[in-house]
């Protein structure tokens, strides 16, 4: 393709093909001039196909994690590979506690304090917390 028409070959130069014949310049041109008319046309549509993708692969996505969400009071464990990374390893557990939340700071995002009322500095992200079961 050369420009939006097919090119031809040595053999179909001689041969008499009903492209060759009926090829006229002006019309060829202003065909040419409509298909670039026609093209940011084309580009708004392979966008919003783009953007359909997109969003139906980010639903996906998404559709795997599992919402997280605590209310004040709740014993919840802790992650201890957040907390304490340096004493994470292969025989260590994973999870610590139990913790009580005693406040959303904004949803997914928590204050913890120990069973004897002691307050934790950090908030705590809902990924690294999970619900304690006794």
């Amino acid at each position: 393709m050369a420009y939006g028409t097919k090119a031809l070959i040595s053999v179909e130069v001689g041969l008499e093909l009903y492209r060759t014949d009926v090829y006229n310049v002006k019309t060829n041109n202003f065909g040419l001039r409509a298909n670039v008319d026609l093209l940011e046309e084309e580009r708004e549509v392979a966008h919003q196909r783009n953007m359909k993708y997109l969003l139906r692969e980010a639903q996906n996505y998404d559709s795997d994690i599992k919402k997280r969400s605590f209310r004040v009071g709740d014993l919840i464990l802790r992650e201890l590979a957040a907390s304490m990374p340096a004493k994470q390893g292969k025989l260590q557990p994973n999870w610590e506690g139990p913790y009580k939340v005693i406040e959303v700071v904004c949803p997914g995002t928590y204050k913890l304090e120990t069973l004897v009322s002691e307050a934790i500095k950090n908030t705590w992200n809902a990924s690294r917390l999970r619900k304690f079961y006794h």
